[in-house]
């Protein structure tokens, strides 16, 4: 009986790390929220709400990802003047348990909880570090 458990254990780990990637890849992932902390301060307003202060338009606020099943994925946004980000560059995904990790950035994973995926970043300036975290919902 416990070898029949045992079986049936390592099964269901297998077949749910196989339905996350299959999720992963089915959808397009789209930014939900980008929240700065502390508060940061852009053309004169001070949010903690990055989008917000960065204007519907901007390349933040359309912010997309899409993952393939050959373990490449496409990272984009078409806000005014994004099409000047763009990197024609071949980029790779892999997943470890829920943490997807993308080559562009190995050291800011993305976890995914099975609804959103969520990144977390830091960055100086003048001092003071800020830390964004993005999410993303599917689409």
């Amino acid at each position: 009986m416990r070898k029949l458990l045992f079986v049936l254990l390592i099964c269901t780990a297998v077949a749910c790390t196989k339905d996350t990637a299959k999720m992963l890849i089915s959808k397009k992932w789209v930014i939900e929220s980008v929240t700065v902390t502390p508060a940061i301060t852009l053309g004169g307003k001070t949010d903690t709400n990055y989008i917000a202060l960065s204007g519907p338009e901007s390349c933040v606020a359309n912010l997309s990802l899409s993952f393939a099943a050959d373990s490449t994925y496409v990272a984009g946004a078409n806000g005014a003047l994004c099409d000047m980000m763009a990197d024609a560059s071949v980029k790779t995904w892999k997943k470890e348990d829920n943490k997807i990790i993308l080559s562009a950035s190995p050291s800011a994973p993305l976890f995914f909880d099975g609804k959103k995926l969520t990144q977390t970043t830091t960055t100086q300036q003048n001092g003071t570090t800020y830390t964004f975290v993005y999410t993303y919902k599917s689409k």
